[in-house]
């Protein structure tokens, strides 16, 4: 529960910085991402740890390094994010996508349209309710502490006289 929380805070900080800070919106952050995520995953399994929850609070971190991945250029490749990015508020995707800086020479910059294009489909999708653009990091999930009940009955047990405790 411990690690489930720490990777929720991990994970959301680095959403949100990469939501916030343009250089970080590239092709080479998404495989950078990517991969130390894919650490951590095979960490977890290595671990036994894969029930723990922790693996679905990176799951927008995920959806994010595979939205820097992907190609951005028709409508397929537009209809293609949309359904990959089903954890990421609409909001979170639109602003990936303006905020992407393309890798110098080798591609280009992502178009208006296609964004236009992403902005409606998700729209479509999700409905246009208020959304969350930054994670709130501050979010604590409840301790879960498993409960054993006593083979000993209560009007087994002998409380020592020197406790005060006749009362009981």
């Amino acid at each position: 529960q411990a690690l489930r929380q720490l990777l929720f805070l991990i994970s959301g900080t680095t959403l949100n910085c990469l939501l916030l800070r343009k250089d970080t919106c590239s092709w080479s952050c998404g495989i950078q991402l990517r991969y130390n995520i894919s650490q951590v995953e095979q960490w977890l399994r290595a671990q036994g740890l894969q029930q723990s929850g922790a693996c679905e609070v990176l799951q927008p971190l995920v959806q994010a390094a595979q939205l820097l991945q992907v190609k951005k250029v028709t409508e397929e490749d537009a209809g293609a994010l949309c359904s990959l990015c089903t954890v990421l508020t609409p909001q979170q995707v639109v602003k990936i996508l303006r905020a992407y800086s393309p890798a110098a020479g080798l591609e280009e910059r992502v178009s208006p349209r296609f964004i236009s294009s992403v902005e409606r489909r998700l729209q479509d999708q999700y409905g246009e309710g208020p959304g969350q653009l930054l994670v709130d990091t501050s979010q604590l999930f409840p301790v879960q502490l498993p409960f054993t009940p006593s083979p000993l009955h209560l009007d087994e047990l002998h409380i020592p006289e020197t406790l005060n405790l006749a009362f009981l």
